[in-house]
């Protein structure tokens, strides 16, 4: 089975990119970032390793971790965030590799936002990224989050630069147009990646 490993900047678009792949041609779709809010659940494997890490003051009162806390913490703090990334992506990796093997189909989308700067090229066998202009990031992410977009520009220039995400690119597909444009480009690769995965 082929791998689509599906990366992009915050506000990109991947979630819409993900749900359209299924929606539309129901290929399986695998989510990093919904794996590790699955760790940090109290029933998580990653659970206590965070509690000891950022104490109590990061489990609100319904007893969840409270990730506002921990993004904040980690966005001022780069050693917290190197151990949290220590804690969690393995663990996340883990569990992509274990989901991938229940999975019976010509070809899959894992979406991992960090899949560059966490180093997990090697799970995927191609590089799918999201690309968008800037105006687009922090309109989305602002309305999204509720955020103001100075607030967002942060987050933007704490990530891996545009241009170097797209160093790693096998595919790209631009997301600045109208649904029916992104529907366009989801088809082409779709047959693209079914004749790949022969």
């Amino acid at each position: 089975m082929l791998r689509i490993g599906l990366t992009g900047g915050i506000g990109s678009g991947k979630t819409t990119i993900s749900n359209l792949f299924h929606s539309v041609h129901n290929i399986p779709v695998i989510d990093a970032d919904e794996i590790s809010r699955e760790l940090l659940l109290p029933s998580g494997k990653a659970y206590h390793e965070v509690i000891n890490l950022f104490g109590s003051s990061c489990v609100l009162e319904s007893k969840q971790i409270d990730r506002k806390f921990l993004r904040e913490k980690i966005f001022i703090n780069e050693d917290l965030r190197i151990l949290l990334e220590q804690i969690i992506h393995p663990k996340v990796q883990a569990e992509i590799t274990s989901q991938i093997e229940s999975i019976n189909s010509r070809y899959c989308i894992i979406v991992i936002p960090l899949l560059i700067e966490s180093n997990m090229q090697s799970i995927v066998d191609r590089i799918l990224v999201v690309e968008t202009n800037k105006q687009n990031q922090l309109n989305r992410v602002a309305t999204r989050d509720r955020c103001d977009k100075d607030h967002v520009e942060d987050i933007i220039k704490s990530q891996i630069d545009s241009n170097e995400r797209l160093k790693h690119a096998d595919d790209i597909i631009t997301n600045n147009g109208e649904p029916e444009d992104l529907i366009l480009q989801i088809r082409q690769l779709h047959q693209k990646y079914l004749a790949l995965a022969i």
